[in-house]
């Protein structure tokens, strides 16, 4: 098997400068919402970065309305989201932790348990789990 080392290179760099103008852009960003909660960072960057997809592609559903995507699955939405969670963190602060639903935990140990789950399938259960549910 053969690589086009210089091309391989050249994107590896490409992708270096992006990385470090996009970390010094959320940096700013930062800066700029300290102290805004993660729904109102949501409120102010998702139209931003909507409007900046619609001129980029007119053709493609990436409209942001009413606090919701048009296309729940679009490039915008998926890039405003990676930029939300550079300015803000991807895990919940400690101060919004919820409380677990005992009964429901219950519930959901009883089916591993008497699935027989290994660590792996539970892994992969969680994970289909997450994707089936939105929470927006």
């Amino acid at each position: 098997m053969s690589f086009n080392l210089f091309e391989i290179k050249k994107q590896v760099v490409i992708a270096i400068k992006a990385g470090d103008t996009l970390h010094d852009a959320c940096t700013t960003l930062q800066t700029l919402l300290k102290g805004a909660d993660r729904k109102t960072v949501h409120g102010i960057v998702c139209p931003m970065v909507s409007a900046y997809y619609t001129q980029k592609t007119p053709a493609k559903e990436s409209g942001f309305v009413d606090g919701k995507w048009v296309d729940s699955d679009c490039a915008a939405k998926k890039k405003a989201n990676r930029i939300i969670g550079a300015i803000v963190g991807t895990t919940p602060s400690q101060s919004t932790k919820a409380a677990v639903n005992k009964k429901a935990l219950a519930a959901m140990v009883d089916a591993v348990v008497s699935n027989g789950l290994t660590a792996r399938e539970m892994n992969a259960v969680i994970t289909a789990l997450r994707a089936a549910i939105s929470f927006e």
